[in-house]
């Protein structure tokens, strides 16, 4: 095989050469799930090679792809457990002509230059190869898509939550939109949250693109037979139709295809060798499931659900990211640094992701929900986020605000509290947490602790790789009707809090136990054995 031959994307089984996307989509192929078919561009493939493969990759296409192409990133970092790189890279749909798909494809490959997605890197420690793969996929012009976040345990999702709207999940994952809301805790499900989606995006044919605004365009859904919805405008492949004023009231997804996509979200689980795990989907108009992406789910989702109402001493919004974070309110390009100020943004693309590394309080977000790219970053980061704040355009540059990305309410405050920069210096303490922090803090820490909560939530264990990175890495169960994991090398200690798991290879157990925010500061320190 020749270094720039195209890969089958059922045969991307190396990620050095097929990115961290493709080989994850290739491994969901050999264990049967439904995803669709495409060809991968290598990593290394210089510019000049783009044209001849092009030109196979619309032969391949010529009777698959009647409503054009979709190029996707698959950079060798992406998609890993502790950095998504969500957002960073960019996709783009494209018809099936010659010029079009090789803009996309070098658009695509060049976009692993990013300043963004290389200080993202840096952030995480992330030191693999800055190499680009690219899928090419045909454009599903699905009924409805979006994304699901799970937590998977002995074969079932305990936690879950499924954003969804009609049509491209694009709006919803790139926070421009916010979805229909399907989410549960073990036996429990949560009422069902509708779409606010005012704008339905389709890929298109090449006589529909034609089409001028106003004309009228098909659209299919589960509930009836195709309909007409009313184009806005088409650009890059893509129609834009107004949503169907019969279709208001009528739900996305049913209780049925939301058990179909949990089903599927434990069978890649399974193949990823995961346990929290997030999956972009699509259904089709006959029904039919298609898994486009699947990746480590790399910090848990919390329980945070919006309430609805407008604050009376504020705003509110989706709680997407726990925590609470104060400072002035600022927005990008107002020439206000964003270090300790409340970001007031909307949806952040690749050329704006960049603010989030700038370690603003908190972010509060005009558009999108928990699953959008921006809170996904937020989460990452651990910048407390809340989402779908239509009123924030009202608040003023400057305004003193508190952002509870738990409870998803905005409000002003008189003053800030004193902030330090630098974290709290450790003494040989275990610091615990719900899961492994991207970078390893170098604080004094004599261990790492993952929490088993009474809520249910479940860390993924730690392995030979974790304890490298991160240092003695152990696991307390505060919950006695939790079993016990069996975890080779390690032993169980008996403790009035609970048990933990404890390597052998560990040293003495500390006997101090913290916890710390997400900026390093202590909120709380007890004995461990007390």
């Amino acid at each position: 095989m020749t270094p720039n031959a195209l890969l089958a994307l059922d045969q991307a089984h190396d990620g050095s050469r097929a990115g961290g996307k493709a080989a994850a989509l290739a491994r969901l192929i050999r264990k049967g799930l439904p995803v669709p078919e495409g060809l991968v561009v290598p990593v290394g493939t210089p510019e000049n090679a783009v044209p001849a493969l092009v030109d196979r990759i619309l032969a391949w296409a010529e009777q698959r792809a009647p409503y054009g192409l979709i190029a996707r990133s698959s950079a060798v970092a992406e998609d890993g457990a502790s950095a998504s790189f969500a957002g960073m890279y960019t996709s783009r749909f494209t018809p099936a002509r010659p010029f079009p798909l090789r803009t996309a494809i070098t658009a695509v490959q060049s976009s692993t230059l990013e300043p963004t997605a290389q200080a993202y890197a840096r952030l995480h420690g992330v030191t693999a190869a800055p190499g680009m793969a690219v899928v090419i996929q045909p454009a599903l012009r699905p009924t409805a898509a979006g994304v699901l976040a799970a937590e998977v345990l002995a074969g079932r999702c305990v936690r879950w939550r499924i954003e969804a709207v009609r049509g491209l999940a694009e709006p919803l994952v790139n926070g421009t939109q916010a979805g229909e809301v399907h989410a549960g805790l073990r036996h429990t499900t949560h009422p069902v949250q509708p779409a606010e989606q005012r704008v339905i995006l389709l890929p298109a044919t090449p006589d529909e693109l034609r089409l001028p605004p106003g004309e009228w365009a098909p659209v299919a859904g589960f509930h009836r037979d195709e309909t007409l919805a009313k184009i806005k405008t088409s650009q890059e492949g893509v129609l834009h139709l107004y949503t169907p004023a019969s279709w208001a009231a009528v739900p996305v997804l049913s209780e049925e295809r939301c058990q179909v996509l949990l089903d599927r979200a434990v069978a890649a689980a399974a193949a990823l060798s995961i346990e929290r795990i997030d999956v972009e989907w699509a259904f089709t108009a006959d029904g039919t499931l298609h898994l486009v992406q699947a990746r480590p789910l790399t910090r848990a989702l919390h329980e945070g659900r919006a309430t609805g109402r407008h604050c009376e001493d504020g705003w509110s919004g989706i709680p997407a990211v726990a925590g609470t974070g104060a400072g002035p309110a600022v927005r990008i390009g107002d020439g206000t640094a964003l270090t300790g100020a409340v970001l007031i943004c909307g949806a952040l693309g690749p050329e704006a992701a960049g603010a989030l590394l700038e370690q603003p309080a908190a972010v509060v977000s005009t558009t999108g929900g928990p699953l959008s790219h921006t809170a996904i970053i937020a989460r990452e980061l651990g910048i407390p986020c809340v989402t779908n704040v239509k009123a924030a355009t009202e608040i003023p540059a400057g305004h003193l605000i508190e952002v509870n990305g738990t409870e998803g309410t905005v409000r002003p405050v008189a003053g800030i509290p004193e902030q330090r920069t630098e974290r709290d210096r450790l003494d040989g303490e275990a610091v615990v947490v719900q899961h492994l922090p991207a970078i390893a803090p170098r604080d004094g820490r004599a261990a790492t602790l993952l929490l088993h909560s009474p809520s249910g939530q479940r860390p993924v264990l730690p392995t030979p790789t974790a304890s490298a990175e991160h240092g003695t890495v152990g696991v307390l169960i505060v919950d006695e009707d939790v079993a016990t994991p069996e975890l080779p090398g390690f032993q169980v200690v008996r403790l009035k809090l609970g048990r933990l798991l404890w390597p052998m290879d560990g040293g003495d157990v500390p006997d101090t136990i913290v916890a710390v925010d997400p900026n390093g500061r202590i909120l709380h320190r007890r004995g461990l054995h007390d």
